[in-house]
């Protein structure tokens, strides 16, 4: 039986994990999930052993790397969250496992291996340096970003600032920019990947469809219990809304 401790501030990723986590052939019994550096700092010193955490990098009280400064954590930790391919490249080099959201079924069962197979003796090559591991998220979070799209305009070539966006969406498996004055172009991206282009204190991944920009949103009201209606200028093509599992990201995102 395998202690795991989840440090999650979504409790849907939380309760998926879980889940996932439960379909393995291996018994791993969740003891704990929790949502926040002071939490995590309280289990700790709780004395409480678990075998495996998996660790959110972005918390709801800030970077989860704060809580190795003011500790130390010998448990091995699987990251998850969403950087490029060179932070990914960073964490596994260096004995820590790191999964995309949302995670699949078989991307975990990987990481499980691998967790198996490096920790089950606890070796000291099996350390794992966190300071080195912050500064790679310190640079991803302070990467550069684009400033303008290169669009086509009938027979024009234009160049639209950033600042201009209103909202990027995909419609017909294309995607769009709509432009603060009403004009809308086609670009040559994916939603994926204007989302690693683009500044995120300014952008907002609210759904699948919609990238919004933060000077765009006119209103924001509740539809339901769990469940956000967001309104722009100009106005989105359909209804605009943050579903229940990143209502908590957004409201955040908007108190920055």
């Amino acid at each position: 039986m395998y202690k795991v401790l989840i440090v999650e501030d979504e409790a849907p990723s939380a309760r998926k994990l879980k889940l996932l986590l439960g379909k393995l052939e291996d018994d791993f019994e969740v003891v704990a999930a929790i949502e926040s550096i002071e939490e995590c700092i309280e289990f700790f010193e709780s004395g409480e052993e678990v075998q495996l955490i998996f660790m959110d990098i972005h918390l709801s009280d800030g970077n989860s790397f704060e809580i190795f400064e003011q500790m130390q954590v010998d448990t091995p930790i699987i990251f998850t969250t969403a950087f490029d391919q060179y932070a990914i490249k960073a964490f596994k080099q260096n004995s820590v496992d790191y999964l995309l959201k949302p995670i699949s079924f078989a991307e975990l069962e990987g990481s499980i291996e691998k967790f198996k197979k490096q920790y089950s003796t606890k070796q000291e090559s099996n350390k794992i340096d966190y300071d080195m591991l912050g500064q790679i998220v310190a640079q991803q979070m302070h990467q550069e970003y684009k400033e303008r799209f290169m669009v086509s305009y009938r027979d024009e070539l234009r160049s639209i600032k950033v600042e201009d966006i209103a909202y990027i969406f995909a419609e017909s498996k294309a995607v769009f920019i709509q432009v603060k004055d009403g004009k809308m172009y086609d670009v040559n991206y994916t939603m994926d990947q204007i989302e690693q282009k683009i500044n995120p204190k300014q952008f907002f991944r609210v759904n699948r469809k919609y990238i919004v920009h933060i000077n765009a949103i006119d209103n924001v009201t509740w539809y339901s219990k769990t469940k956000l209606r967001i309104f722009t200028q100009p106005e989105t093509p359909s209804e605009l809304f943050v579903p229940a599992d990143k209502v908590s990201k957004f409201k955040e995102w908007l108190n920055k």
